[in-house]
């Protein structure tokens, strides 16, 4: 049974880990944190996961800032430079967590910034979130779900226009009324 948000037969990965224990413990929460299938393509520095991006585009890429070689920001530059692969999203999954890597993912075009954390089951929970809100996305986009009507009704034209007179009429009823008390007040 897929999670909620889940509509998918499996998940494809590119994790752009160099610490082979990290890149462990990464696929095993991958694999539990969602009920179907998740393939993992592993890059060990940013010139593998660039190839290996290049190759596919996977439904998301997990990326470590630092590594040898090309370091995460670098590939998230590139990334996000390229029309053929900048739609791919990003989750930036590093022990780091100074404030300066968050906001230079997130200005890089990172869609995610997730400091490793020191257990597997709070990896785990991070990484369900994650893919729930990934499945969320992709649903959105597709136009399925619940959304969809109440998009169309809060877009009707004529209901916001209605509104808009209504709200500027009443502006102007509030100027006219502090108007003419200022004036009977002697203000000017």
């Amino acid at each position: 049974m897929n999670q909620p948000g889940e509509k998918r037969d499996r998940w494809n990965v590119v994790l752009a880990e160099d610490n082979d224990d990290h890149a462990l413990l990464i696929q095993m929460a991958l694999e539990k944190a969602t009920s179907v299938p998740v393939e993992v393509r592993r890059a060990r520095n940013g010139e593998e996961a660039i190839d290996l991006l290049s190759q596919g585009l996977p439904d998301l890429l997990l990326l470590d800032l630092k590594m040898p070689g090309m370091a995460g920001h670098e590939v998230l530059e590139r990334v996000k430079g390229d029309p053929e692969l900048r739609s791919v999203p990003i989750a930036v999954l590093t022990s780091s967590d100074r404030d300066e890597d968050v906001a230079r993912s997130y200005g890089l075009g990172g869609n995610h910034f997730i400091t490793k954390p020191e257990s597997p089951a709070e990896l785990e929970r991070k990484l369900r979130a994650l893919l729930k809100n990934l499945s969320e996305l992709a649903e959105i986009r597709r136009g399925s779900g619940e959304l969809t009507p109440t998009a169309v009704s809060a877009v009707d034209p004529a209901a916001f226009q209605a509104s808009t007179i209504v709200r500027w009429a009443m502006i102007a009823g509030i100027l006219i009324a502090l108007f003419l008390f200022a004036r009977m007040t002697g203000v000017f």
